[in-house]
């Protein structure tokens, strides 16, 4: 059961436009390229990175940590902060003086083999004061999951002190296991750029997309080094609507939106349906992003009407909806902004069920209807997903699940011998021959009752057959509600053909088309 807690931040009551956009300029940016030698700063995205030894908590052993040198340099990955690690043998603790506030940490990470240890077996979890933003975490699965070589995992931290506290522990007491990290980022925030109210919950970025544009980099963003990627492998099947962009409009952000809250480029590249209403009625603009189940989700929407087309009231009206629930209805930008180039934004929170596996997020459009608009469409220009830590302060999921890796779940390796591992597989290989077996008993048993039922059927068909009012379509008509056979409506592969779903009559009908394929 999924539960929606949702507000809106509802903005303008007579909008009164601020000519002040500068960015934000953080009270602290702490870069750390860990386990590097060098003695100078390093530069990379545009910003200065250190060594990390002047942040080691006095508390710290020598012999709690190492520094190395990836063993594998490929020229894909960044020199800093990805070529050298801190290793970590037990517990270790880096200690940061901070102003009280909200803080971005970004822990970056590149799994290779650091000192002939094998990346497979690092595991770690990670503390930040009373916070657990990872727990069991493997850098190794995680990269292999999102088919990257690198990546980096975002958090915000409420400060309630000067001092920021981030513990490191290797997760298992196997002799070859340890911890690593890569780089380090401390970023200040706003208070009120994610937070609602005196919620000062740890959360942890789960996804930041520019719908319809290009990716962000860090260096441009609005002063918080945010990374901003495409929404092109978020989209779900082939409906990717159009991707607009207005690269001369003139972004103006309203007193009531802080001009930090997203770079222009956000707004200047939004994503719409197609021209065509008749197609545009009949399906939806829609994203899939993976959640961590048993959390709950902070989702921010950025809008923005850059279509100089779209200048008046109920020309562009629409749908929000997610996990196929409608979270808010008649969405009308040019209504509540009185105008083109001027952002809002709208928050929703989200409950992910308790789950055993991660949990996809769906995010759809769709034309609003009942107020009769000139355009059936939508439009969006960004998202950003954010998990919010539990009442005990945990932000930590699960591993992902690789097929043919060990480790599955964010579980600890397990280290058997060979002759429990023959053992286990004879009895598996006894127990699926059983399997089959039964299968096939049962599938005898079913086909003999299928053809039995499906003669008496067919004999009721042939004597009623001459009674059955019939209606006959032309080529034009089929392509029209299939919207010309689109990947889209595709719901069946089968041995006749191919089956898509279809709408006659205006779209108040649905039908199933069978459309036959000659070899």
């Amino acid at each position: 059961m999924f539960i929606y807690l949702y507000f809106h931040i509802l903005h303008y009551q007579k909008l009164d436009v601020s000519a002040d956009e500068s960015a934000y300029f953080p009270l602290e940016t702490i870069l750390l390229d860990c386990g590097s030698s060098a003695l100078r700063a390093l530069s990379y995205d545009g910003r200065n990175w250190t060594n990390d030894s002047s942040h080691f908590g006095a508390s710290n052993s020598e012999s709690s940590f190492a520094m190395s040198r990836a063993s594998l340099e490929e020229t894909s990955v960044a020199e800093v902060p990805y070529m050298t690690a801190r290793l970590f043998h037990s517990r270790f603790t880096y200690t940061f003086n901070v102003t009280p506030g909200s803080k971005f940490i970004r822990l970056h990470f590149y799994p290779d083999s650091y000192m002939n240890l094998n990346a497979s077996k690092s595991f770690l979890t990670v503390t930040a004061g009373n916070y657990t933003l990872l727990r069991n975490f493997s850098a190794y699965l995680n990269a292999k999951h999102i088919k990257s070589a690198y990546f980096f995992k975002e958090f915000i931290v409420h400060v309630e002190n000067h001092t920021l506290d981030l513990t490191f522990s290797p997760t298992t007491n196997a002799s070859d296991g340890y911890a690593f990290v890569n780089g380090i980022e401390i970023v200040s925030m706003p208070l009120s750029l994610y937070y609602q109210a005196n919620n000062v919950s740890a959360m942890e970025t789960m996804h930041r997309v520019n719908v319809g544009g290009q990716s962000i980099p860090p260096n441009e963003d609005t002063g918080m080094s945010r990374s901003w990627a495409m929404d092109s492998s978020y989209i779900f099947g082939e409906a990717f609507g159009v991707e607009n962009y207005d690269f001369d409009a003139s972004i103006t952000y309203p007193k009531e939106v802080s001009a930090y809250i997203a770079p222009q480029g956000v707004y200047k590249t939004p994503h719409s349906m197609s021209p065509v209403p008749e197609i545009n009625i009949n399906y939806n603009l829609s994203w899939t992003f993976p959640l961590d189940p048993s959390f709950m989700y902070l989702i921010k929407l950025h809008l923005c009407e850059i279509s100089r087309n779209i200048t008046k009231i109920n020309q562009r009206v629409f749908d929000i909806f997610i996990n196929n629930q409608v979270i808010e209805r008649g969405i009308d930008i040019i209504a509540l902004t009185y105008g083109n180039d001027i952002p809002l934004y709208r928050d929703f929170t989200v409950l992910i069920p308790n789950l055993t596996t991660k949990h996809d997020l769906w995010l759809e459009l769709h034309p609003n209807l009942q107020t009769k608009p000139q355009y059936y469409d939508a439009i969006l220009n960004g998202a950003e997903i954010f998990k919010v830590s539990n009442i005990d302060g945990n932000l930590a999921g699960l591993n992902p699940s690789l097929k043919n890796e060990s480790n599955v779940d964010g579980d600890e390796p397990s280290f058997s011998s060979s002759s429990s591992k023959t053992s286990t597989e004879a009895i598996l290989i006894i127990i699926g021959s059983l399997l089959v077996l039964v299968l096939a008993i049962s599938l005898g048993f079913y086909l003999v009752a299928f053809l039995r039922r499906r003669n008496l059927e067919w004999t009721k068909k042939e004597n009623t057959r001459s009674s059955l009012p019939y209606r006959s379509f032309s080529i034009d008509e089929i392509k029209m509600a299939t919207d010309n056979f689109n990947e889209a409506k595709l719901i069946d592969r089968g041995a006749f053909g191919l089956v898509y779903k279809g709408y006659i009559d205006h779209g108040s009908i649905a039908v199933t088309i069978n459309r036959l394929i000659q070899c």
